[in-house]
């Protein structure tokens, strides 16, 4: 018997219908990204005259883009403080940790469902893990 039938077999004689898991958890972004092979360093060197943009700008600032779009029309204190924070955020990891805050902030002056609904417009920057699994290849290449 392969060994995903096995792992399959003893999930549903626990009570499980299938194998995918029911939570999902956002981790944080590692706090350096991987260094570049010496290929792709070869041939970037070769390359310098050509501007272009870095991903992980781009990136940086549409998640900045959607924190602060998280906290549109709350015009406390709070949300104006936690908006200049996110705007001016330095790293995804530094906007992964304010997660919280925008939650507690929204859920405080709204609802913990509101809260949730405008979390999940953020947590899509992040990689994610089933919560309990070890990571597979497709979350270990956005972490």
């Amino acid at each position: 018997m392969s060994s995903s039938r096995l792992i399959r077999r003893l999930l549903q004689g626990r009570g499980h219908s299938s194998a995918l898991p029911s939570r999902i958890d956002v981790q944080p972004p590692a706090p350096w990204h991987a260094p570049d092979s010496v290929w792709r360093s070869v041939w970037n060197w070769l390359h310098h005259d050509k501007p272009s943009s870095p991903k992980s700008l781009r990136t940086l600032d549409l998640a900045r883009d959607d924190f602060c779009s998280a906290l549109e029309g709350l015009p406390f204190d709070d949300a104006m403080d936690l908006r200049q924070r996110g705007a001016h955020a330095r790293s995804l990891r530094e906007l992964w940790h304010l997660r919280a805050d925008l939650y507690n902030v929204v859920a405080r002056h709204r609802s913990q469902s509101e809260a949730d609904r405008r979390l999940q417009a953020i947590n899509r920057h992040f990689p994610r893990r089933a919560s309990g699994n070890t990571p597979t290849s497709q979350d270990l290449r956005h972490g």
